[in-house]
């Protein structure tokens, strides 16, 4: 066994937090373990603890004994039972290549060549320096999660080790992939050769993926049905689910023009007819579509389902009908990744609310501050009497008009409305300044000039 204490070097500058290096002699290497103290007692201490902590995990001292003979067994050895297993629980395919290619990239990357290896340090290590797209670290982080949680089944691992590892954000999900708008979609079928436009109106009116398209047969489709409707088998579908699509006039006027009239049940519809991505190109620059636009969004043979989605939403379809559609089990799936925004009807929509309109100001007040009726009431009151051309009854004048068009008597100033005026030196000077600028009072002001006089 070898164990002991250094303080590492970066840049030539020596840290001052001791580190430890243990190498147990059941372990191919040794590893590096960071205590985080700078007092070398306590970090003494520290790698007592740590030795003989690592001594009962290495010995199996209260661990179970398929988790300790799992530690002996190469980790790619239990990557083949894990794909076996996936194969058994009849997962698609894509699913099974995913699995099979992703797992082995990722034990190299990490530098993981037994279970105990895989520690949630050294996988975010790793992704902090792959320089990978966050979906591709994302996926890889999926990929292995699934990996351990059928180790955890099987009683090969206690725990997910890498269970508090957060995914990477990316705002970009779902962006990078436009629909196409009714205009585009209609220029579409019509420039693309009959065979290949059959395949695209069938996906804007179905929503069905390449896989499930490439799989159908004469048999899954009742033409004679009302409504006439389309079977995709539970073999066909990603989510390993039976559903049935009623199909749209355009879909069966255009397939049944095809359909040989002694078709066989189990021949295929679409077989060899849905185009790779080179195909589709020209497909789209003969329509005059851009493949990417100036934001980067691209459309592929997949953005035709998003264009199915999208014309869900924008033509009013409620969003757990459109779930169903989709055959989506999330409904932010269907709603965020599924419909593009800018193909909506925002500002019909917005049209649609009532109108709510500012009322009509009157010209004589016109620029000049408006009284809320309680202040208007109360200065009323106050001036009633006092000033000429004010008056009760139905054609009562108003305190604002009255001090608009008159000027204000020099009884104001002299207290001859028979009250004594209060001392205040800033009262006259401030009603001289009013007169000069031939301005109103305010409420304030009033108020003050009522409390004075």
């Amino acid at each position: 066994m070898m164990a002991f204490l250094f303080q590492p070097t970066r840049r030539g500058e020596k840290s001052r937090l001791w580190a430890v290096r243990i190498r147990l002699d059941e372990w191919p290497r040794p590893r590096t373990f960071r205590l985080h103290v700078t007092d070398k007692r306590v970090a003494e201490q520290k790698l007592r603890e740590l030795v003989s902590e690592l001594e009962r995990e290495t010995h199996g001292v209260g661990i179970p004994k398929p988790t300790r003979e799992a530690w002996r067994v190469p980790l790619l050895d239990h990557h083949k039972a894990f794909i076996a297993a996936c194969g058994a629980a009849k997962l698609s395919p894509n699913t099974l290549t995913k699995y099979r290619l992703n797992l082995p990239k990722l034990f190299g990357r990490c530098k993981w060549t037994t279970i105990r290896e895989v520690t949630a340090q050294s996988f975010t290590d790793w992704r902090d320096e792959s320089g990978l797209s966050p979906k591709t670290v994302n996926d890889m982080l999926g990929c292995m999660r699934t990996f351990l949680l059928w180790m955890k089944r099987k009683r090969l691992v206690l725990n997910d080790s890498l269970e508090t590892v957060r995914k990477v954000a990316n705002p970009g999900v779902g962006s990078f992939r436009r629909a196409l708008s009714v205009d585009e979609a209609q220029r579409l079928i019509t420039k693309a050769p009959s065979h290949r436009a059959r395949v695209y109106l069938t996906m804007m009116y179905t929503g069905l993926r390449r896989t499930e398209l490439n799989g159908l047969k004469w048999d899954d489709f009742d033409f004679k049905a009302v409504p006439p409707q389309l079977r995709v088998p539970s073999s066909l579908s990603k989510n390993r689910k039976e559903s049935i699509h009623y199909l749209r006039p355009e879909v069966v006027d255009a397939l049944s023009a095809v359909k040989p009239a002694d078709a066989k049940p189990e021949a295929w519809v679409f077989r060899g007819t849905i185009p790779r991505i080179p195909t589709f190109k020209r497909d789209l620059a003969a329509a005059d579509i851009a493949f990417e636009d100036a934001r980067g969004r691209r459309v592929d043979i997949h953005a035709l389902r998003k264009t199915y989605g999208t014309m869900l939403a924008s033509s009013g379809v409620s969003p757990r009908v459109a779930m169903e559609l989709m055959r989506h089990s999330d409904m932010k799936l269907t709603m965020g990744v599924y419909t593009d925004v800018t193909q909506l009807p925002i500002v019909e929509e917005a049209s649609r609310l009532p109108s709510i309109r500012m009322p009509a100001k009157d010209t004589q007040d016109s620029g000049s501050k408006s009284l809320t009726p309680l202040e208007n009431g109360a200065l009323g009151g106050a001036l009633r009497g006092a000033l000429p051309g004010v008056f009760s009854g139905p054609q009562e004048s108003s305190p604002a008009t009255v001090l608009h068009n008159c000027e204000l008597p020099n009884s104001l100033e002299s207290g001859t409305l028979g009250q004594e005026k209060a001392p205040c030196g800033d009262t006259g000077r401030f009603l001289q300044m009013e007169r000069a600028k031939r301005l109103e009072l305010s409420t304030s002001t009033l108020a003050r000039w009522c409390s004075t006089n």
